[in-house]
Order: C-alpha cells, then structure tokens, then sequence
C-alpha cells in the first residue's frame, strides 16, 4: 500500500467524510486517487484504529490543525448572533423617563400658577408711595378689583365709599348698608363708570373738567378690555398646558389615546406655554397704571413663570432618553 492509500485510509478512519479526506491527501500526494473506496469505520472499542496517529508522517498534523479555523468562525457567528439578544433583554438605566417625569412635573406646576394667575387679583397693585390711610388700597384682577380697608383709620368710612363706587347701581348702593368686610371687590367696569359719573356730576359746566373725565374713563376702561383678551387667551393656555400634561403623562407610561395625540404632548407644552406669556405681554401693552401709581402684582408674576414652565417642560422632555 502506498504512502498516500495509508494517509487517506487513515483519515478515513479518523471519521473525515470521503472528499475532504481526497483533498487533503492530494494536497500532500498530487495525483493520488483511491484505488478503492475506505470502508466506513465500524466502532470497535477493543481495537480502536489509530493508525493516523502512528504513521510518521509529519503532515498528518496538518489537515487537523486546518479544521480548527472551521470551527471557529460558527463559534463566532453563534456569539455575535446572541450578543444583541442578550443586550436588547437587558433593561438600560438611561431609559428611565426622569427628564419625562421632571417635565410633567413641570407642567402641572405650571397649570396650578396660571389658574392663580386667572383667578388672582393682584394684577395691578398700587404702589406704597400712593397708599393713603383713608383710602385703602387697590389692586385690580383681569375683570375685577379690590379696595382693602383693614390699615385705614376710618374703615367703615372707607368701606362704605368703595361699596359705593363699586356697586352696579352707585344710587342704590349709597342707600344700602355695607358688609362688615374689610375688602370690598366689584368689577372694574363699574368702577370705571362710577369713577366718571362722579366726576361728571361735579364738574358741571367746567368743560376741561368733563374731558379729563372722559380720558379717566378711557384708560380706565382700557384695564378691563386688557383684562377680557389676557382672560380669553389664558383660559385656552390653561386648556392646553392640561391636556400636554395628560399627553406627556400618557407617553411616559406607554398608553395610546385617541389619534395618537399621546406624541404631541411637547408640542402642546410649548404652545401652551407660548399662549400664557402672550396673555401676560398682552396686559402689559393695554394695561394703564394710573399715571405710574401702580405696578405689576403676584398675579402677573405667577402668570409668567407659569408660561416660563411650561416651555421649560417641552425642552426637559426633548433631553429625555426614553
């Protein structure tokens, strides 16, 4: 038998499949062919073949030593196969919603200051400068406004007069008792026209007096339409940063809402939050101060930073990694 028969027997042996063990016997006997073919091994536990162990033939290493680069390419394409799998199961810190929770966090401060804005009555406070002790102090909402006449000396004098001035039917008022309050709210159009009625019946044929009653009345007037648009536009801010708080809410722990409006929570903080610093820019340009008497109160300033908020919602959400 020659060298090249007992080589491929040997592998044949070893459990190579036919082919591989022609290839690899013509790799190191060119023109070798089988003259017939090996037999598939019989196990035989009493008398194990090892015949490719013994031939000293130093390439014998070398077709085993080739099938190790087979192997390994499967171990590694079964690793990299698992390594997604694995790490797609395993839950990431940095999914955590945290900036998410810090903007509806956000939002509903933001909702609970411009309700206080929408409702407050500090909009316009005077200032200390033109406080008098016999007149109380004044301080104007959106639509109404408020006499305080706990400090002043005379305080029944002073809350009869603003019961007065505040009264739908002034006339009627004058007549009536007054409450025991010490703060006496109406509206600020009643103001307005009382203010100017009284002047009117003072001023009688002094025509320069009845025009300057009638600029009071004007910018007067000019508070309570400041007062009506800020409301209006308040009230669809306050509409809008609810429903973005629900919105962001909703996406956070993963529910879907109608048209999947879910997805526009932080377009509606920002627009939301846009809407409460327009009605606040809107008081300040039709406002009027009494010739500088008056300067902004806690309502006004509640109001902004609530559209401050809002917007501010919109951007922790955008930095968020869920």
């Amino acid at each position: 038998m020659t060298d090249g028969q007992t080589y491929y027997d040997g592998l044949i042996a070893q459990g190579y499949p036919a082919d591989q063990a022609l290839g690899y016997t013509q790799q190191y006997y060119p023109g070798f062919y089988p003259a017939t073919a090996a037999p598939a091994p019989m196990p035989m536990p009493a008398q194990p073949v090892a015949q490719p162990q013994v031939v000293s033939q130093p390439q014998m290493v070398q077709p085993m030593a080739q099938t190790i680069p087979m192997h390994q390419p499967m171990m590694n394409t079964a690793a990299v196969g698992m390594a997604p799998m694995g790490m797609a199961a395993m839950p990431s810190a940095d999914n955590k919603p945290i900036m998410a929770w810090a903007a509806v966090g956000c939002i509903f401060v933001a909702l609970i200051l411009a309700c206080v804005g929408q409702f407050g009555n500090s909009w316009l406070v005077q200032n200390d400068e033109t406080i008098e002790n016999d007149s109380g102090q004044v301080s104007f909402g959106l639509s109404n406004m408020i006499v305080d006449c706990t400090e002043v000396a005379q305080e029944q004098a002073c809350i009869q007069f603003a019961y007065v001035v505040l009264a739908e039917d002034m006339d009627k008022a004058a007549t009536e008792t007054p409450p025991s309050d010490s703060k006496v709210k109406g509206s600020i159009e009643n103001y307005c026209e009382n203010t100017y009625s009284t002047i009117i019946s003072v001023a009688g044929d002094n025509q320069e007096l009845r025009n300057e009653a009638g600029d009071i009345r004007e910018n007067c007037l000019s508070n309570d339409s400041a007062g009506a648009i800020t409301g209006i536009t308040m009230w669809i801010a306050i509409l809008g940063v609810l429903m973005s708080g629900i919105m962001l809410t909703m996406s956070i722990i993963g529910k879907e809402l109608p048209g999947n409006i879910q997805q526009y929570g932080r377009i509606s903080s920002f627009v939301s939050g846009g809407l409460v610093i327009l009605g606040t820019v809107i008081w300040l340009l039709m406002k009027y101060d009494f010739d500088g008497n008056f300067d902004n109160g806690s309502s006004f300033y509640f109001t902004f930073f609530a559209g401050t908020l809002a917007i501010i919602a919109g951007v922790l959400d955008i930095f968020d990694k869920r």
